[in-house]
């Protein structure tokens, strides 16, 4: 791959990040409060279940996080499509996997920069434990990080194959996934048919293991391993999908109908 090919479009891409103001308020704005509001029903259930405030704001870190890294990449390509632009980036003789790789990079910076900001809040209110096991909740950030990234590719390519029409995946696709991974409960209290689906979702082992966390101050092994493993697996499905999908929306004018 061309590396100053991608970083040129990162580069229009933070310039364009500064001038849009509601890129902001979607990027910055939601997530902190969200992690705020939390952080207050924290410090108020402390006096009759601390864990539970500590537990549902825990996961809303996570949620928060693994929304920001999926929805930036997507909501990024829509704005090519939407904008017009992206008929110009590709003229410029871009690859299929510079554009996603410029797109996904761009995407890390962002959402890691905000993850920072929303542990530092979450141990003001109290979510001590995340300083304490801060090996443990790198590695779960890198698993979050990298099942929002897949489910990106995989909304990119999704898009690609079905049009313009579908653009509403960018930020709707990750509430089906969450509900489905068990955020706030074990896997157990889903009905049969959806706790076998519930143990594929990229996001469950995360939630067990932020919930494991508050509840016993440590992580089991396999939470990590069973992550990483699913992470794999999307990422497996999502790259060729999106691979297929690139050059199909070019041969047959897609691409052009999308920009």
């Amino acid at each position: 791959m061309r590396w100053y090919k991608i970083r040129a479009l990162m580069f229009m891409d933070f310039k364009v990040f500064k001038r849009s103001k509601w890129r902001f308020v979607e990027f910055f704005y939601f997530p902190l409060t969200t992690i705020i509001i939390w952080g207050l029903f924290a410090i108020f259930t402390r006096d009759f279940s601390a864990e539970t405030g500590l537990m549902v704001l825990g996961v809303n870190v996570f949620w928060s996080f693994s929304y920001l890294a999926q929805v930036t990449t997507n909501m990024q390509m829509n704005e090519d499509s939407w904008s017009g632009s992206l008929k110009q980036i590709l003229a410029s003789g871009i690859s299929e996997f510079e554009y996603l790789s410029a797109r996904l990079i761009s995407a890390v910076l962002i959402s890691a920069l905000i993850m920072v900001i929303m542990i530092s809040i979450a141990v003001s209110f109290g979510l001590t434990v995340f300083f304490q096991e801060i090996y443990s909740i790198l590695l779960l950030s890198g698993i979050t990080l990298g099942g929002s990234l897949a489910l990106s590719i995989l909304v990119a390519g999704l898009i690609m194959i079905f049009g313009r029409d579908y653009s509403f995946l960018a930020w709707s696709i990750l509430q089906i996934f969450v509900l489905l991974s068990a955020p706030f409960y074990p896997v157990e209290i889903l009905p049969d048919v959806f706790q076998a689906i519930a143990m594929g979702m990229p996001f469950t082992n995360i939630f067990l293991g932020v919930r494991t966390l508050i509840n016993t101050g440590t992580i089991p092994e396999h939470v990590f391993i069973n992550g990483s493993l699913i992470v794999l697996v999307y990422l497996a499905i999502s790259i060729p999908l999106y691979y297929y999908a690139f050059k199909r929306a070019r041969k047959n004018g897609l691409l052009a109908k999308l920009s």
